[in-house]
């Protein structure tokens, strides 16, 4: 579970009316957290820091299988959530493996950059429509790199260097911070295969 939720300092998730995260350790904002979920159809609920539900879906949950479920901040403080089932790529010997969530709640289209090379051409915003293929993890070098993100007349929006290792699976997201009104990238390092 990830929290790119900026309009809130964290949040708590129930699945099934029991706590997943409590109070005195809740989901903070950029914050991961790892948790095991029975499968079958299971009610997540995502309380805010003032205990207000602002996400109340029901997601079936299959047997060992891993999922990653993103919540964010979408235009007016809107908050969404994304459940994505993962598939890990195999043969990750001397690479490492990336997916870009474009979260940023204005809906600019970005270009990715790793280093000078261009990877991700013209993504729209993930937070409206649900499109598949862009929560496909995508093999590339391993090594220290720089993730630029730039909009469609080549400014950059946001920048951060990052070491990809070897065989890890990483999520990068764009969000704009609600506090701030800046672009900010993101990095969870995930899964080891």
């Amino acid at each position: 579970m990830i929290n790119v939720h900026s309009a809130s300092d964290f949040i708590l998730h129930r699945a099934d009316n029991n706590l997943i995260q409590t109070m005195n350790n809740p989901l903070r904002f950029k914050g991961i957290n790892f948790v095991y979920l029975y499968p079958g159809n299971r009610k997540i609920q995502t309380f805010d820091a003032d205990n207000k539900i602002i996400v109340d879906s029901t997601y079936s949950i299959k047997d060992s299988l891993l999922y990653t479920s993103f919540v964010y901040t979408k235009e007016l403080n809107k908050v969404g959530q994304r459940m994505i089932g993962d598939a890990l790529l195999p043969n990750l010997e001397t690479n490492s493996a990336f997916r870009f969530l474009n979260l940023a709640h204005d809906k600019i289209n970005v270009d990715i950059f790793i280093g000078d090379t261009q990877v991700i051409d013209n993504r729209a915003y993930d937070g409206d429509t649900f499109v598949a293929n862009n929560y496909k993890f995508t093999s590339n070098t391993s090594g220290n790199k720089r993730i630029s993100i730039k909009n469609q007349a080549g400014q950059v929006l946001a920048e951060k260097e990052v070491d990809l290792k070897v065989r890890m699976h990483y999520s990068i997201v764009l969000i704009k911070n609600t506090t701030n009104n800046e672009y900010e990238i993101l990095v969870y390092e995930q899964y080891r295969s």
